[in-house]
């Protein structure tokens, strides 16, 4: 196996300062919490721990007296990037919807503060291992968690809806990639000869519950990023045969309960029978139990023989090279075979067109069957975007109103609010400018946090730099079909993960500049084998780069700012909830209160100015709530619910039929397919 470098103590090396790994662990921290608030989806829930983590960062910035110097390919990933963020405030101003683009851009806004107060931050070893292995912790709670619903149903009740696992994030492909992002990470701590062997072993027995977690969310995007991230792994890291042997230890047991229990339906179907689920699910935790115990076992002996049993450099080359081609050899003839056994080219040709046309009648919604189907409602929201970005080409309709793209254009009665692949969402939403803009920062945050991949493979932190590397493709392959960007928890990650690996590898590179003494991290440097335990090197000269006060004020007003634009809507959305929660009650006079408070905190909503004017209507004051219609009409003129609740009234309260027939048919107009819509004009016109 892969022979590692000897730990030794050196003096005057460049330690990474324990406070630099502050806003790593505050990151995580933040991700985690999020993780179990609807992952991060739901703006009410997440809107409070947004505003303290930017406060935090603010006075982060404002403490910061030592900087990195980031990569001149990562400064222009973040102005790239900070160039999209503004684009999407700009888009405000042209907005279908002024107030999701304002909680679009308040979400972009964060993802760029992660970006920037990361990068600026020195990494080093402490760092790095903050980032990662902070990571592979919240994902093994949240994976836990999660799979609790499948073993103490009676306990987690959470799975129950159904039989694919999607809690705490809230939606079951976020759950997958969040899993296979911790797993890769679990590999590289698994594989890492230069860990205690303790740490290796609770790594083995951490990617247990990730495993099994990601296999019962069924996610087929999940099983696409799975392939994507091992073979980039693999591909990269310079531990391939114990990382592999770390990923059979886990494997092998977790397959092989998956297949014992595969009889048993209220694993893979949803039920309404609760004692059958529970009695189900306790059979597959004491089977889980068995399997963690395998993979830690295995994962001891697969320690003491890799330190027992001496591995040459040829040895351990044409073994890494082996592992490549078993993977490579085995994915692509496996492959190969289960096309040729359909078919060929032309079955590939004919599943291609049933997935762009949506023809596969597949049942999609539950059980392992799913993960061989291609019906899954993308294809047409694609087509819904493109079809409105072709009226609106260069600005699009603004950030964050898919929703008003779906309700012009859908094919059936489902209401969605992503075009479900962030590429073709931010072509519908910002046009090409802003698809250009997202497009160019996205390949630029891979390429400074990748840089060279075949460079500086001595490095004892290599396997977790590229298991995190890895993290970051995933990503961004995953968003091309779905909707991550709009769940912080993930998203934050991202950028995390793409601000640790492009300062690690610049702070590194600034390191061996100084001295080739710094250049390696703290936890591990390279000695040869006979060296002493104590090596004393001369401390190089070296220079602090102090953060200049105004860059530092500068940059922790915006974030105080941001932080502001975050508690505004918020408090909005608090009072909107209140004045419905009031008109429920009956209480005319405090949901009144509510509405217009909540309308005069964010002028670019309707919802208020909606709920005002039926709180209204409940008073009889018809004239007053005609009139905040029409304002909302006036803010909102792309808004079919509007002009909905405006021939309401206008029909029932004044009985102009006319002019309520004109506001339903712009209703319908907007939105075809609005059954309440279509039923008042049908009542309006006799017909």
């Amino acid at each position: 196996m892969e022979a590692g470098l000897n730990t030794a103590r050196v003096a005057h090396r460049a330690p990474g300062r324990l406070s630099d790994a502050a806003p790593f662990a505050i990151t995580l921290i933040c991700a985690g919490l999020l993780s179990f608030l609807s992952g991060g989806y739901i703006f009410t829930r997440s809107a409070p721990l947004a505003v303290v983590y930017l406060l935090l960062a603010a006075v982060w910035v404002w403490c910061l007296r030592r900087r990195s110097r980031p990569s001149l390919l990562y400064l222009a990933s973040l102005a790239v990037f900070g160039l999209f963020v503004v684009w999407a405030g700009l888009s405000v101003s042209w907005s279908f919807g002024p107030d999701l683009s304002w909680i679009a851009f308040d979400l972009a806004a964060l993802y760029l503060a992660v970006a920037a107060v990361l990068g600026l931050t020195p990494v080093r070893g402490l760092q790095l291992r903050t980032a990662g292995y902070g990571f592979m912790a919240v994902a093994v709670a949240v994976g836990v968690y999660a799979f609790l619903g499948k073993v103490a149903p009676e306990v987690v009740t959470h799975a129950h809806r159904y039989a694919r696992l999607d809690s705490p994030v809230g939606y079951w492909n976020v759950l997958a990639l969040m899993m296979v992002m911790g797993l890769v990470v679990a590999l590289a701590l698994g594989g890492d000869r230069t860990a205690h062997p303790a740490w290796r072993v609770l790594a083995a027995a951490a990617a247990v519950p990730l495993s099994f977690a990601f296999f019962f969310t069924l996610s087929r995007g999940g099983w696409v990023v799975l392939a994507v991230t091992l073979v980039l792994y693999f591909g990269f890291t310079t531990t391939r045969l114990a990382s592999f042997a770390t990923l059979v230890a886990v494997a092998a047991p977790v397959a092989a309960v998956l297949w014992r229990v595969r009889g048993l339906g209220t694993l893979f179907t949803a039920t309404s029978d609760d004692a059958l689920r529970t009695l189900q699910g306790h059979t597959l935790l004491r089977w889980s139990v068995a399997a963690l115990l395998v993979a830690m076992g295995t994962q001891a002996v697969i320690i003491l023989v890799q330190r027992a049993v001496p591995w040459p450099r040829w040895l351990r080359v044409a073994a890494g090279a082996a592992v490549v081609l078993v993977l490579v050899a085995g994915g692509g003839g496996g492959s190969w075979r289960f096309v040729e056994s359909r078919g060929g080219s032309a079955w590939v040709r004919d599943r291609v067109q049933t997935f762009i046309l949506g023809t596969d009648m597949t049942d999609s919604g539950e059980g392992t069957g799913r993960l061989i189907s291609l019906n899954t409602g993308r294809p047409p929201l694609w087509r819904e975007a493109l079809e409105q970005s072709r009226s609106h080409r260069l600005r699009g309709t603004g950030a964050g109103t898919f929703v008003f793209t779906d309700h012009r254009f859908r094919e059936d009665g489902h209401v969605v609010k992503n075009a479900h692949s962030q590429w073709f969402n931010v072509l519908s939403e910002l046009g090409v400018v802003g698809f250009g803009l997202f497009t160019a920062a996205m390949v630029m945050f891979i390429a400074a946090a990748v840089r060279n991949p075949f460079a500086d493979r001595r490095d004892p932190l290599r396997p977790l730099l590229v298991a995190l590397q890895a993290g970051i493709v995933a990503f961004v392959v995953h968003i091309s079909w779905d909707w991550d960007w709009d769940m912080a928890a993930i998203g934050m990650v991202f950028f995390l993960f793409a601000a640790a690996c492009s300062s690690y590898l610049a702070t590194r590179a600034a390191d061996r500049r100084r001295s080739p003494v710094d250049a390696a991290p703290e936890s591990a440097m390279a000695v040869p084998e006979e060296a002493p335990a104590e090596v004393t090197l001369p401390k190089p000269a070296r220079r602090r780069r102090i953060a200049a006060w105004p860059a530092r004020t500068v940059a922790a007003v915006a974030l105080v700012l941001l932080a502001a634009s975050w508690l505004v809507p918020y408090l909005a959305a608090r009072d909107a909830s209140a004045a419905l929660a009031a008109a429920g009650d009956g209480d005319t006079a405090v949901a009144l209160s509510h509405a217009r408070r909540a309308a005069r905190l964010d002028p670019l909503a309707v919802g208020p100015l909606i709920t005002e004017s039926l709180v209204l209507q409940q008073q009889g004051r018809n004239g007053e709530a005609l009139a905040v219609l029409q304002k909302a009409a006036r803010l909102q003129p792309d808004n079919y619910q509007v002009f909905y609740h405006q021939g309401v009234l206008l029909l029932q309260a004044f009985g102009r039929k006319q002019a309520a027939i004109a506001a339903l048919r712009r209703a319908l107009a907007l939105n075809p397919l609005d059954d309440a819509s279509r039923f008042e004009l049908e009542l309006a016109t006799g017909r």
